[in-house]
């Protein structure tokens, strides 16, 4: 039984209050703000966010690990090792930006790292935020922990109130923040916000030095000491909800709607989650029955469907909400007294690890789909009907019947996982998974195609009269294939260049002639596996390369080395899965690929056809702040060509080349959009998704 909680006098809840409601903001306002600065140049992949998920986790069991074992000392030599933390993490967001210029390092180093990815993202983000996050890391445990001995009072509601900070700090960044600033002003209020936030930490070790040698505290007794059961539980109830939160925004953010920032729902229902069940909600039998409701309402719309968006978002969030309520309270309802708050938090963080670590790490190396998020639904409903409180209120003759009716739907559960997992493929020829993602191959009678998570992405006809045709979105109709003709009949006879960011199946080399030069760059080194393997439009091309690495940093190399590749035509179309790498579609971006082009008479074509994002307005602006002529050019998807709708913007110096009676039938778009640069982007003002949030007509 918990002590009835004494009132916190209004004067501590403020300062501990503040700060910790400040570190919270901070530390949740960085992971968008850092991904927004460095995560692009990964590709745009969903395991990239999954990756960010693991670092940031284990920089919360370091930060939790270090208040728990700094909590078991004396008062005073606490007090001086933290005060030497603050010291560090003010030195490192104050002083090395004055002496590197940015307190985010440059990425040139990953273009001759030998590090698999998930290993340079997590390296990126220790050299960038490693510091600060970890002192930020420390804030809840320790100033909750110091609150208690200072006060004799639970501090449990402050850890609300750090969930609410952080609530507020991801919905501000995507709908406030991004859109009205500047990245360089966001680093700039973080960093100041962040030199406050140290001024009220230090204040509060001040005090705790001062108050701690006079005060009452409880120490911790042995024999009361929280046993290695309920530190089990806490573990587990903690990675479930962490596991199951990397799963669902893979599975939104590849099955249903792959949209930037998607990620930020998932994360932000999991920490109102916390605020729920910590002010003390969500116990009882009420919470289960609706994790065991919404598992079997979210397996029956599994799978993507474009038609059933509202359906598959409604049905997984809220699966993913209910879980991570019933978990997050049967941890509040264990809590233990609060001399034992830092073993606690400090046993939820480690749970956090574990979970994230699984769905990051562990799955893609053991997986070939994204299995993880079936599995969750199946694992909260076992732990649910596991775990009912329905035992207490049955009669002592039916508690044996409970217990068969408990293990026959663990069994039902245990039935429609394992065939939904043998059914789940069993269309496809081919299911590769690694740090990019899922690609998949599926063949027919009479082409083979490959999809990238839902998105298709190219095919070839199997009959060796139209094995090199070219199809999809680079018919001879569409905005690449137009281009590309007229590079044909401007140089005659002589052999082109092309460049292409974005291999998929190598479509574009059917365009390939004797001489010609076709290179293409692929951040994703399987992808040039698959392309040679399974497809042949790269054997058809023997002037074919294909450079491995981020596109934008191996131009921008190529050119401080004088050695601009001179392409008469350059093709932009590595939007994966309709994720963007934003990088590859600022200003800063145009100008490297319009110095690549060999002369005035070149053609820079990127394809803007997304489900969910309208960017060709984002494509022309761009063209118009850098004084280049432009069209948006339309392919309808011909069956005869085995087309597929496209839409391209043409661009280039010369208008002359869009006179041409290639470019006649230009789309007419009046729509506009904020200038994208490196400093600055607006994802929210080209999302275009009227399926989420309007429901679906049958």
């Amino acid at each position: 039984m918990h002590a009835k909680v004494a009132p916190m006098s209004s004067h501590a809840y403020r300062l501990y209050g503040l700060t910790i409601f400040l570190s919270a903001f901070l530390l949740f306002l960085i992971q968008p703000l850092v991904g927004r600065h460095l995560l692009p140049i990964f590709g745009g992949a969903t395991a990239v966010w999954a990756t960010s998920l693991l670092f940031f986790t284990t920089a919360l069991f370091l930060g939790y690990a270090y208040t728990y074992y700094l909590s078991r000392l004396a008062p005073r030599l606490q007090v001086r090792i933290h005060f030497g933390a603050l010291l560090i993490a003010l030195l490192a967001v104050i002083v090395v930006p004055l002496l590197a210029g940015s307190i985010y390092p440059s990425l040139a180093w990953t273009i001759e790292s030998t590090l698999p990815p998930a290993a340079q993202v997590l390296l990126a983000l220790a050299m960038t935020i490693g510091v600060p996050y970890l002192l930020l890391a420390t804030t809840g445990p320790l100033v909750q922990h110091w609150f208690g001995v200072m006060e004799s009072k639970e501090p449990y509601h402050l850890y609300a109130l750090s969930n609410i900070a952080s609530f507020i700090a991801l919905g501000a960044y995507p709908f406030l923040i991004e859109p009205m600033f500047t990245l360089s002003f966001q680093k700039g209020l973080w960093t100041t916000l962040f030199v406050l936030f140290i001024l009220l930490y230090a204040a509060i070790t001040l005090a705790f030095m001062r108050r701690a040698g006079t005060s009452h505290a409880d120490t911790h007794n042995e024999a009361t000491a929280p046993s290695f059961a309920d530190r089990f539980r806490w573990v587990g109830f903690a990675a479930l909800p962490t596991a199951l939160l990397v799963a669902t925004t893979a599975e939104i953010t590849q099955a249903v709607a792959p949209v930037p920032f998607l990620w930020v729902i998932p994360l932000a229902l999991y920490l109102l989650t916390f605020v729920v069940a910590f002010r003390g909600w969500g116990s009882g039998g009420l919470v289960p029955t609706l994790v065991i409701v919404s598992s079997a309402a979210t397996f029956a719309v599994l799978g993507f469907s474009y038609e059933a968006l509202t359906r598959q978002m409604i049905a997984y969030l809220g699966f993913f909400f209910f879980s991570c309520l019933y978990c997050h309270a049967q941890l509040y309802a264990s809590r233990p007294q609060h001399s034992f708050s830092s073993l606690f938090y400090l046993m939820i963080a480690l749970g956090g690890m574990l979970g994230t670590t699984f769905v990051s790490i562990i799955a893609p190396l053991i997986f070939t789909d994204i299995l993880e998020f079936p599995m969750g639904i199946a694992l909260a409903a076992g732990v649910a009907i596991t775990f009912f409180p329905a035992m207490r209120y049955v009669r002592d003759e039916y508690v044996r019947g409970v217990m068969v009716l408990r293990l026959l739907t663990l069994i039902a559960v245990l039935i429609v996982s394992i065939n939904h997992f043998q059914t789940r493929n069993e269309w496809y020829t081919l299911v590769s998974r690694n740090f990019y993602g899922v690609v998949k191959i599926g063949e027919t009678t009479d082409e083979r195609s490959l999809y990238h998570g839902t998105t298709f992405h190219g095919k070839q006809m199997l009959d060796p009269e139209l094995a090199y045709i070219p199809t999809t979105y680079y018919t001879s109709q569409s905005g690449f294939g137009r281009a590309m003709q007229y590079v044909r009949a401007v140089h005659g006879k002589r052999p082109v260049t092309v460049g292409t960011v974005g291999l998929g199946t190598g479509t574009i080399a059917a365009f390939c002639k004797d001489k010609d030069q076709f290179i293409f760059y692929e951040i994703d080194s399987r992808i040039e596996d698959i392309a040679r393997e399974h497809f042949t439009y790269l054997e058809h091309c023997a002037g074919s390369e294909v450079r491995i690495g981020d596109a934008r940093l191996l131009l921008d190399k190529e050119r401080r080395e004088g050695n601009p590749a001179d392409f008469d035509l350059l093709a932009i179309d590595a939007f994966s899965d309709d994720t963007i790498p934003a990088h590859l579609l600022t200003k800063e971006a145009v100008e490297l690929y319009m110095s690549h082009l060999r002369d005035d008479k070149s053609i820079l074509a990127i394809h803007v056809s997304n489900r969910y994002l309208n960017l060709d307005p984002v494509v022309r602006r761009i063209a118009e702040e850098l004084g280049l002529a432009h069209k948006v050019i339309a392919a309808s998807g011909n069956p005869a060509e085995y087309g597929t709708y496209s839409e391209w913007v043409v661009i280039t110096r010369d208008p002359a080349i869009l006179a041409s009676r290639l470019f006649d039938d230009a789309l007419e778009k009046t729509t506009e959009a904020p200038l994208w640069t490196d400093d600055y982007m607006n994802i929210l003002a080209v999302l275009d998704m009227p399926a989420i949030y309007n429901f679906d007509s049958e």
